[in-house]
């Protein structure tokens, strides 16, 4: 059984940061000097009873990160003089920080320690920074899959809108108004002197172009006119008519 004992260096007081007995220094205390090393009844993290204080517990883990076992110091048989340690209210009031060598806790200085000062442990600045740097991380990841529904979104309404444009001559359709626009002047757009109406032999559609009317063809299924005249037979690059196809 580990006994109470207290190196003459330290003292046990009522501690100032919570009820009960706190560790304070007897004399000053120089910064990176190192205590411990923690003592506690070694517990798988199933073992651990909810109504047991974590604050007398520390995880002592492996090299992969994985909790290897917890030290419990709840019951005074397995625990030493550290247990007295409080936890800082606030980083700021911190002077100790925990840390691991090899599978032992120590308590580290973090600060020069002046005489009659209460020892209270806290978080290194390093673990600090990791866990902020791991937040960071999560938020740009979730930014990245916002960026990409994002663009994903952006994508779908790029295919909806594909066909929005669709040119009344030609049956024609387009992804802007801009290129439909310039699709109007290049190819639909005439001299007053070439004003005529290209017309289907088969259905009777009227076209303002022979292109249109050449793309309207090859795809009109119906049949032609009865009632109309001997010359059923109109040149679809020209529109001349034939009475026989041979001709």
């Amino acid at each position: 059984m580990l006994g109470m004992y207290v190196p003459d260096r330290f003292s046990l007081k009522a501690s100032r940061v919570q009820d009960g007995v706190g560790l304070f220094t007897a004399r000053r205390v120089r910064k990176g000097e190192k205590f411990g090393p923690f003592a506690g009844e070694k517990k798988l993290p199933g073992e651990l009873d909810e109504s047991l204080d974590t604050r007398l517990m520390w995880e002592v883990r492996g090299s992969k990160g994985d909790v290897l076992y917890i030290l419990d110091a709840s019951n005074p048989r397995y625990a030493n003089w550290l247990r007295f340690v409080h936890q800082a209210p606030s980083q700021d009031q911190k002077n100790l920080a925990a840390i691991q060598d090899g599978e032992n806790i120590f308590y580290l200085a973090v600060d020069d320690i002046d005489t009659d000062t209460e020892l209270l442990i806290g978080y290194l600045d390093s673990d600090m920074e990791e866990e902020e740097e791991e937040e960071e991380e999560e938020v740009m990841k979730d930014d990245d899959e916002n960026s990409k529904d994002a663009r994903h979104l952006v994508e779908m309404e790029l295919v909806i809108k594909k066909e929005d444009y669709p040119c009344l001559l030609c049956e024609s359709s387009f992804p802007s108004e801009e290129i439909l626009a310039n699709h109007l002047q290049t190819l639909h757009q005439r001299p007053s002197s070439e004003e005529k109406d290209f017309k289907c032999r088969n259905c009777g559609k009227k076209f303002p172009v022979r292109q249109a009317l050449q793309r309207h063809v090859l795809h009109c299924s119906e049949s032609p006119d009865p009632s109309s005249d001997s010359k059923s037979h109109q040149c679809s690059l020209c529109s001349s008519s034939f009475s026989s196809i041979s001709r």
